[in-house]
């Protein structure tokens, strides 16, 4: 795990360094698919009719982040203005303050860091990590609805779990992680904040639950299939390329 803490994220070399690299908001796209088995899920119930759905892997190169990542890799970087809106200027805005108040309540003290890599496709950018390098804090600040949606259940919002888990991912060391969601208008509970550990069990859905540290391993191994698989294609073209220059 290496951490770039002179980096600035939003800044032009923050988002050249990103660059055809696979990081936290794409965590989720990077994750192996799965399908359903027609003919073998028809097989198993002529047997058993109580038998449950028979689920393979989808082909990485259907994934819509293979072309994305792809792309990036072999095009030149060009810089261009961001999108932005009321919800995520307000977000930036209130960053420090939600920052200022975990601080508070944690008794940890969060420096910035623009870029944590785990290697040179993988990464993630936190809202903080602790001075000993195992803690991070992923902050959200969203509206009251949002943010009472995430105070009355308690848990770790799913749409955020594979962003948490990504900065799991960056290395063993990360022991735990923060997830505060801030909203200084809300007056029953301003900030909602829970730890999250390495050798918790959370929740993924309604019916699904997994263990951080196994989580954090499958999506490790889920990037670097993807890198694989997209180092073939473009080989592949390289080939394609050499082929009909003989001729």
């Amino acid at each position: 795990m290496k951490i770039n803490y002179e980096l600035q994220q939003g800044s032009e070399e923050w988002l050249e360094l990103k660059h055809g690299k696979v990081g936290g908001t794409r965590a989720t796209a990077s994750k192996s698919k799965y399908e359903v088995d027609k003919v073998a899920t028809a097989k198993a119930k002529k047997i058993d009719k109580k038998s449950k759905s028979i689920k393979v892997k989808k082909d990485v190169r259907d994934n819509a982040i293979f072309d994305t990542i792809m792309g990036e890799r072999n095009s030149i970087f060009i810089h261009e203005e961001g999108f932005s809106n009321d919800v995520m200027q307000r977000g930036s805005d209130l960053e420090p303050l939600a920052l200022e108040n975990i601080e508070s309540q944690t008794g940890i003290k969060f420096k910035s860091a623009g870029w944590i890599s785990r290697n040179d496709n993988h990464g993630h950018s936190p809202d903080g990590i602790s001075e000993c390098e195992k803690i991070m804090v992923e902050i959200k600040s969203p509206s009251a609805k949002v943010h009472n949606s995430y105070v009355r259940k308690n848990i770790l919002p799913w749409e955020h779990v594979d962003q948490v888990i990504n900065a799991f991912s960056m290395s063993n060391k990360i022991k735990s992680v923060w997830f505060g969601s801030f909203n200084p208008d809300y007056s029953l509970m301003p900030l909602f904040l829970i730890e999250i550990k390495r050798t918790d069990i959370i929740t993924l859905s309604k019916t699904l639950s997994g263990k951080v540290s196994i989580l954090a391993e499958d999506l490790n191994n889920d990037v670097d299939d993807l890198y694989k698989e997209i180092e073939i294609e473009e080989q592949a073209i390289k080939n394609r390329i050499s082929n009909k220059s003989k001729f």
